[in-house]
């Protein structure tokens, strides 16, 4: 699992692309760019669009989205019609746009459990395996299980409600940046795996991670 970034955002600005068509700047504390188009009801000028944007960023800076729509609920009945409208548009722009980055799943290698005689056995259970790898879901439930706990953490099919192959095992460690846990890393592989040297290896390269990450 790549890192999480944060939800909230350091700063944003809009540009006028035409008059009903804005383009959304979002900053994170990271110093990530995402762009979102937001197509409005009204048009507006280049002035409103500074005005919007330094409103933002003086009253929301270092907020999620999330947080942000709570608050203009009720800050939204002081604001101009016009401003009101644009403001939501954002939000709700810039949520998605955070909700996409989050929780990012890279494999590789897969193509080495064809290989397993345990795995590759028959094609029922090769249809069940690289189902997991494209759709997921499975996979980000178990990592995320394993970003909250400490160290290495081992999940067998059979055993682990969360892993969906009986005959498949993960192996994952969470790794960090300046302490904070941001992503998870792991290797997939049948249940009689050699456990005494991949355990090392996951923990070792979850460590060096960590280290390089936060060093930079």
């Amino acid at each position: 699992m790549t890192p999480r970034r944060a939800q909230s955002f350091r700063q944003i600005e809009f540009m006028r692309l035409s008059d009903k068509r804005i383009l959304l700047i979002i900053v994170s504390p990271e110093g990530d760019v995402q762009n979102r188009i937001i197509q409005t009801e009204l048009p507006y000028t280049s002035g409103q669009l500074i005005e919007a944007a330094n409103f933002f960023n003086a009253h929301y800076a270092g907020m999620s989205f999330d947080t942000v729509r709570d608050h203009l609920r009720v800050e939204l009945r002081d604001l101009r019609r016009d401003m009101s409208q644009l403001m939501q548009a954002a939000v709700e722009a810039g949520s998605s746009a955070m909700e996409e980055e989050d929780d990012h799943v890279y494999i590789s290698g897969e193509r080495k459990l064809l290989e397993v005689e345990d795995l590759a056995s028959s094609m029922d259970k090769l249809r069940r395996l690289f189902d997991v790898f494209e759709h997921k879901t499975s996979l980000l439930q178990l990592l995320d299980v394993s970003s909250h706990a400490q160290g290495v953490q081992i999940f067998i099919g059979g055993e682990s409600q969360l892993v969906p192959i009986e005959e498949m095992a993960v192996i994952t460690a969470p790794y960090e940046v300046d302490g904070q846990i941001v992503g998870t890393l792991g290797v997939i592989g049948p249940t009689r795996m050699a456990y005494e040297r991949v355990i090392p290896i996951v923990d070792i390269t979850a460590r060096l991670l960590s280290s390089a990450l936060s060093q930079n």
